[in-house]
């Protein structure tokens, strides 16, 4: 993977964020709690702890919207069994990823909205959000539709194609929704703000995934003797909605955090990143 890094605390010189004699966000500015910090660098540390701090703060609505999400992914595989030929198998698991990525883009702008929101200081008010990601659903839906695409090309090759897809696009979801992009502008704009901490976001997200792995190992090792595929799924089920939910978040506060890095803070304007 070809990563060139760039200096933090100056804007990209591709698509400079803000244009000239455009103010910052209230959220982004230097003397907003949340965009004060003593290490100018993007930091993995404080994107784990803001992440589980914000899914606390509202887990319900969140959990809510991935429980719904998972469960579109789960269910299709049900229907096949273990001796079920390889194309019907093969043919649940394609309906079972649609219906994910097409649900998981409204998910994934709605937690957008109300994680940007949180970061602000501002009420989180889900109904808006809600409102939020059926406006900005066809770009974000979009967006998902090409990074899944990408990620499905590459995986066959091997893992490693399909990580760096992965790594580039990690923030797409928040630039689309936040900033009003559509797809291909989305995904340019994470390419952009990735550019330099792509190897640390591949670090980030495959312990998430290794985390999530071994997690549905044990829990299938622990069901599968059940026999009941109602006894079977609830687990896989919550556990997909734990991941899918905490990835969100993570997404939005990884964005938040890039663009302090890139283009939020100047040198003698840092105290603390952490809130």
């Amino acid at each position: 993977m070809t990563d060139t890094s760039i200096s933090v605390g100056h804007a990209s010189s591709e698509a400079p964020w803000p244009a000239e004699r455009e103010e910052l966000p209230s959220f982004l500015s230097s003397d907003h709690p949340a965009a004060q910090a003593s290490d100018r660098d993007f930091c993995l540390g404080h994107v784990f702890a803001q992440s589980f701090s914000i899914l606390g703060r509202h887990w319900l609505p969140f959990f809510l919207l991935f429980v719904i999400a998972s469960l579109l992914l789960n269910i299709p595989v049900t229907f096949t069994e273990e001796d079920s030929p390889f194309t019907d198998v093969a043919i649940a698991m394609g309906v079972a990823q649609v219906l994910y990525a097409a649900f998981g883009a409204f998910a994934g702008a709605a937690v957008a909205d109300a994680a940007i929101n949180d970061m602000r200081g501002r009420p989180v008010d889900m109904s808006a959000a809600l409102r939020a990601a059926l406006r900005r659903y066809f770009p974000a839906l979009g967006a998902t539709a090409i990074v899944t695409v990408l990620a499905f090309v590459g995986l066959p090759f091997m893992l490693f194609p399909a990580a760096i897809v992965i790594s580039v696009y990690f923030v797409v979801l928040p630039a689309c929704v936040v900033e009003g992009l559509g797809p291909l502008q989305s995904l340019r704009r994470s390419a952009e703000l990735t550019r330099g901490y792509r190897w640390r976001i591949f670090g980030f997200w495959f312990a998430i995934m290794m985390i999530e792995v071994i997690g549905q190992a044990q829990l299938d090792q622990a069901t599968r003797p059940l026999g009941n595929n109602v006894l079977i799924l609830a687990p896989q089920i919550a556990w997909d909605m734990v991941a899918g939910a905490f990835l969100a978040v993570a997404s939005v506060v990884t964005y938040r955090d890039l663009r302090i890095a890139k283009e939020g803070i100047e040198p003698d304007q840092t105290a603390t990143v952490f809130d």
